[in-house]
């Protein structure tokens, strides 16, 4: 079952990354909660039996390979790059399951002389469910280097994930 969801291993459709954790943040199952801690809103926000969620503020690069599962759509982590932001965060394990992502989106365009310049950063949540790689990859592509990137994953192995606790 784990070898169905890595058969997309050879694509091209890969982020690649490395660099220091920022800050993390764990949700068990029975909360219920999205990332922010607000109670889950729709069917996708809602935790499976026996599954945990965390939430990671990684600066780019992620120091992390995630791939697309072909048959499900779902978005796996195939690799964590040893030293890398991922790994000294500790919780980022191999199979642990995209749920969402932050992305940048700007609320203002201006032309100066002939150079377009984008302002009113927004830092909004894409739930990953339903997505294409693409657009999940633009999402964590669109942070600026001074904005860590937010993702939150679901871990359904039987690994309890418990606030503050380093692994």
């Amino acid at each position: 079952m784990q070898a169905a969801r890595f058969q997309n291993r050879a694509s091209p459709a890969c982020v690649r990354a490395r660099v220091a954790a920022r800050r993390t943040c764990v949700f068990r199952a029975s909360q219920q909660s999205d990332a922010n801690g607000a109670p889950a809103t729709s069917i996708e926000d809602q935790l499976p039996i026996g599954c945990a969620r965390y939430s990671v503020s990684l600066k780019k690069p992620l120091g992390m390979v995630l791939e697309q599962d072909v048959k499900s759509g779902n978005i796996f982590v195939v690799e964590v790059k040893a030293g890398g932001s991922a790994a000294l965060d500790g919780r980022i394990k191999m199979g642990d399951q995209l749920i969402a992502t932050s992305g940048v989106i700007y609320t203002s365009e201006s032309d100066y002389g002939g150079a377009t310049v984008k302002g009113g950063q927004k830092l909004v949540r894409l739930r990953v469910q339903g997505e294409t790689f693409k657009t999940v990859s633009a999402a964590i592509g669109s942070h600026p280097g001074h904005i860590p990137v937010t993702l939150e994953f679901q871990r359904c192995d039987g690994t309890n994930l418990l606030p503050g606790e380093d692994q």
